[in-house]
C-alpha cells in the first residue's frame, strides 16, 4: 500500500485504469459535446493584473507553500519553518504569523478566510482560527495530507485512502468508513472538502467520493470526469471539481448532479499534461497550470479569457482565492526543479481588472 502512495506509481496505475475502465466513472451525463476550443483562442491580457507576492526579509527563507485569504491577504510558508502574513493592500508588508513545528509542507485556508491549517514535512498539523491566539496542534502521517478545512473552518478532513475528520476547536478525530474500491483500483485521494450542508468529499484521479456523517453507512456513487485525469481539485464549498487531464484538457464537474459542465482544451503541443487546475469564485471561471504557463477560461462560454507565461519557470500550483475570480499562482525555476535541488519559488496573485 505504501508504494501506491508514491505519486509516480499512482499516475501509472491511473493511466492503466483510465484505458481499461474509463477512469472508473459511476455516472456521467454531459449537457453538451466536449468543447474543442484551444488555448490561444483570443485571450485578452488586460482582463487580469499580475503581481508578485514577496518577502522583504533577507533571512525569511525560500517560499515553499502559499494560500490566499483574499485578493490582498496571502499566507506564505518558508524553508525556515515560518509562516508569514503578507498584506498587499499596505505595501506588501510581511509579518511573521506563526512558527511551525518543522519545515512547511502545505497551507490550507477556509473559504470564509477565518482559519488556516499548516502542515509540516514531519506531519505536525497546526490549525489556527485567525481571530484567536491559541492554535490546535496534532500530529498526522504526512503521507495522509495535506487535507482541507470546511468552509467555516470548524472541521479539517484528510486521508489518502481512509478519511479522518478533525474538530478544529479541540482536535478530536473521527474516521469515516472506506469506500468500495472501483474496478481497476484507486489512487490516493489528493483533495478534500466539506460542503455547506455537512457532506464530506474526497477526490482521487478516478473520481469523487462523498460521505454523509449523519449516516456513516450510506455509500454514494463515485463521480468521475470521463477523462484521463492527472489532477483534481475542489472549489471552496465542495460543489464543483476541476480535473486536469493527460491530453491538455480541464474538465469541470458539478458534484450535486454528476454532470460535466464543461470540457475545454487549455494546452496543445507535444507535452500537454495538466498537473494543476481549479475552479474560481462562483464557478463561472476555471484556471489551469499549463506546460507553458497559466490559462483562465469562462466555463459557460468555454472561451479563454487570460493567459500568461513564466519564462524559465514552470507552474507548480494554481489555487482559487476565496470568494473571488482571482487566483494564486506558485512557480518554480525549471533548471532547479529538474535538477532536484532547492527550487527557487515565486508566488503571484492574478486579479480581475475592474
Amino acid at each position: 500500500m505504501t508504494g501506491v502512495r508514491v505519486r509516480t506509481i499512482t499516475l501509472l496505475l491511473a493511466c492503466l485504469a483510465a484505458i481499461a475502465v474509463g477512469i472508473g466513472v459511476a455516472r456521467w451525463q454531459s449537457d453538451a459535446p466536449p468543447a474543442t476550443g484551444t488555448a490561444g483562442g483570443g485571450p485578452d491580457d488586460a482582463r487580469y493584473t499580475l503581481a508578485e507576492v514577496s518577502l522583504p526579509e533577507d533571512d525569511a527563507g525560500r517560499i515553499i507553500a502559499s494560500a490566499a485569504l483574499g485578493e490582498n491577504l496571502v499566507l506564505v510558508g518558508t524553508s525556515k519553518e515560518r509562516v508569514y502574513y503578507v498584506d498587499r493592500a499596505h505595501g506588501g508588508v510581511a509579518k511573521p504569523m506563526t512558527a511551525t513545528l518543522g519545515q512547511v509542507r502545505s497551507i490550507r485556508v477556509s473559504a470564509d478566510g477565518g482559519t488556516a491549517a499548516v502542515l509540516s514535512q514531519e506531519g505536525a498539523l497546526r490549525i489556527m482560527n485567525l481571530s484567536r491566539e491559541t492554535p490546535t496542534d496534532l500530529t498526522i502521517d504526512p503521507l495522509e495530507g495535506p487535507g482541507a478545512l470546511s468552509p467555516g473552518g470548524d472541521l479539517f478532513v484528510f486521508g489518502s485512502f481512509e478519511l479522518t475528520v478533525v474538530d478544529a476547536a479541540d482536535g478530536r478525530t473521527s474516521t469515516l468508513p472506506e469506500k468500495p474500491v472501483p474496478d481497476g483500483g484507486r489512487s490516493a485521494y489528493e483533495d478534500w472538502a466539506v460542503t455547506g450542508d455537512g457532506l464530506v468529499r474526497a477526490a482521487s484521479l478516478e473520481g469523487v467520493d462523498t460521505w454523509d456523517p449523519a449516516d456513516p453507512d450510506r455509500a454514494g456513487e463515485t463521480i468521475g470526469c470521463a477523462c484521463e485525469a492527472r489532477s483534481v481539485r475542489f472549489n471552496g464549498d465542495g460543489s464543483l471539481a476541476a480535473f486536469g487531464t493527460a491530453d491538455g484538457h480541464e474538465v469541470v464537474v458539478d458534484l450535486t448532479t454528476g454532470r460535466v459542465l464543461a470540457d475545454k482544451t487549455v494546452a496543445v503541443g507535444d507535452f500537454t499534461i495538466i498537473w494543476t487546475a481549479t475552479v474560481l469564485g462562483d464557478g463561472r471561471r476555471a484556471a489551469a497550470g499549463t506546460p507553458s504557463g497559466v490559462a483562465v477560461w469562462d466555463v459557460g462560454a468555454r472561451r479563454t479569457v487570460w493567459e500568461h507565461t513564466f519564462p524559465g519557470y514552470r507552474v507548480e500550483e494554481v489555487g482559487a482565492v476565496p470568494n473571488s475570480d482571482a487566483l494564486l499562482i506558485r512557480t518554480i525555476a525549471r533548471k532547479e526543479s529538474e535538477g532536484g535541488g532547492a527550487a527557487d519559488s515565486q508566488v503571484w496573485i492574478a486579479t480581475p481588472a475592474p
